[in-house]
């Protein structure tokens, strides 16, 4: 799965979950400055994300997802050693 395929999926999440509009999330948005949302919000996409992508994130991994672009990078390093297989 390509990099832009993880971020559209992760979007469409926030975009559910936060009722956000999809243009209105860039890239590199911070959760908490850039787009308002609150711990238990960022916990539901966290959930949502290892539901979409079969994977299991760590407590410590949840501790440093701040951004959309944390998400999608930790997406791709849980799926990369199961594309690998």
């Amino acid at each position: 799965m390509s990099t832009e395929e993880i971020r559209t999926k992760v979007k469409k999440s926030i975009v559910k979950i936060a009722n956000i509009n999809f243009d209105d999330i860039p890239d590199n948005a911070s959760y908490k400055d850039d787009l308002q949302l609150d711990s238990l919000t960022i916990l539901e996409i966290a959930v949502d994300a290892e539901y979409q992508f079969q994977v299991k994130l760590s407590d410590d991994d949840l501790g440093v997802l701040r951004t959309v672009d944390d998400t999608v990078r930790m997406v791709q390093q849980y799926l990369s050693p199961v594309m690998a297989a």
